[in-house]
């Protein structure tokens, strides 16, 4: 009897280690998953076609998933039974992808997302890294994805030649960008009137299409900027405030796991105990749980330091037996708990006391992250995936997620897990 594969499991997958050399993990019926030396995964197909053995790459996990595997799998195996080549049906892809992306030798060479890439080298020289970093992502999400072609993966196909860019189409943009921020709008007419100005000089087109566009017919948008402590006085009274609370012991739980965390209170109530990993120190959460829902990006993983695990490791024997980890009566807590507990703690804000919500600790994070930059050295990527905040078009998201900065994630998350514990001891 031919001897069958277990079928893979995602608990498998996930505690799969790395080892001295590659391994394979097989999922039955020609699909099987390759577990590097540094960790990475890579799902592979083997098939025959015209008495020819053959392998197709199915793309990396936890972006590719196990049952995204397995339908694809079955996709192309239906290619295979229908008197099609998969990998020669790629091949033709690829070509097709040549012959749409053919230009003349001048529109080729400024291709509006070429000339950008030019522009930004000159222009992150002169800047730091975080300012540089949100420029590329301004430019990459509001800007190039407007008047370019992606492949599937994300990348950029084709885009418009610059000299064919109408002042029309960018006054539409700013347009509808401004309906979402005011700023952000008004922020990205300064890097186009630069790039066109480097377009110009450049030779690349003829006029600065960008100077005769009036701020005034961008439409106003009201700012609301959250409070968040950041004075290290008042950070330490809310630290110890926090220790010393009394009004219930998962609102207590779930104020010491925002802290180091700086999960969103909605995403932050509803965790369950099955996210976390305590052997690797992680939680991942659903992407249906988080903010962006996007089907196209990996879960979310978040590396645990050993503050926040102290709080696990303290409410196991109360909820642990239970469903969600910060529960009453078995469901989860109201996420506005956490917000009603600072207030009555006194930061509310109300005659010149600080006012300190759950989302707070997120601006509280990332504003010493930056101010202590030279600390920790952390990449505007890393800060930014903390948060999972988006870096990138849409589509190029779902292939540089949060898997690549994890351990990233883990250094800086630590940093800041000391940082906090040296203000609160030192006042």
């Amino acid at each position: 009897m031919p001897k069958h594969a277990i079928p893979l499991t995602d608990t498998q997958i996930k505690k799969s280690k790395p080892k001295d050399r590659n391994y394979k993990l097989s999922d039955g019926k020609g699909l099987y998953m390759i577990v590097s030396t540094n960790g990475g995964k890579w799902w592979r197909m083997d098939y025959t076609f015209g008495g020819k053995r053959k392998t197709l790459s199915l793309g990396t996990y936890p972006t590719v998933t196990l049952v995204d595997a397995r339908e694809e799998a079955l996709r192309l195996k239906r290619m295979i039974h229908q008197g099609i080549d998969p990998l020669e049906e790629r091949k033709e892809e690829k070509q097709q992808i040549k012959e749409d992306t053919k230009l003349n030798e001048f529109e080729q060479k400024t291709q509006l997302h070429l000339v950008v890439d030019e522009w930004f080298k000159l222009h992150e020289k002169k800047v730091s890294g975080y300012t540089a970093g949100k420029t590329r992502a301004l430019l990459d999400n509001k800007f190039i994805p407007y008047f370019a072609k992606l492949t599937s993966k994300g990348y950029v196909k084709t885009s418009t030649p610059i000299s064919k860019i109408k002042h029309y189409e960018i006054t539409a943009l700013l347009k509808e960008v401004s309906k979402e921020t005011e700023y952000t709008a008004k922020k990205l007419k300064q890097f186009l009137d630069r790039i066109w100005i480097f377009a110009v000089t450049s030779g690349y087109c003829e006029q600065n299409i960008i100077s005769n566009i009036s701020n005034e017919i961008l439409p106003s948008s009201k700012v609301e900027h959250i409070s968040k402590i950041t004075d290290e006085r008042s950070l330490s009274q809310l630290l110890h405030s926090i220790e010393n609370y009394t009004g219930g012991v998962m609102v207590k739980a779930s104020l010491q796991f925002v802290t180091y965390t700086m999960l969103r209170a909605s995403t932050l109530v509803n965790l369950k105990w099955e996210y976390v990993d305590f052997e690797a120190k992680t939680l991942t959460i659903p992407r249906e749980q988080m903010k962006v829902k996007d089907s196209n990006l990996s879960d979310f993983v978040l590396p645990l330091v050993d503050q926040a695990m102290d709080v696990l490791e303290e409410l196991k024997p109360i909820s642990g037996r239970g469903m969600y980890i910060f529960s009453a009566n078995g469901k989860p807590i109201n996420k506005e708990s956490g917000n009603k507990a600072l207030r009555l703690m006194g930061f509310d804000g109300k005659e010149g006391r600080d006012k300190q919500t759950m989302h707070s600790f997120r601006g509280t994070f990332r504003s010493i992250a930056e101010t202590h930059q030279s600390k920790h050295n952390a990449s505007y990527e890393t800060k930014e995936a903390i948060l999972d905040h988006q870096v990138g078009n849409k589509v190029e998201r779902a292939y540089t997620h949060k898997a690549n900065y994890t351990e990233k994630m883990r250094g800086l998350l630590e940093w800041y897990a000391n940082f906090l514990d040296e203000v609160k001891n030192g006042y």
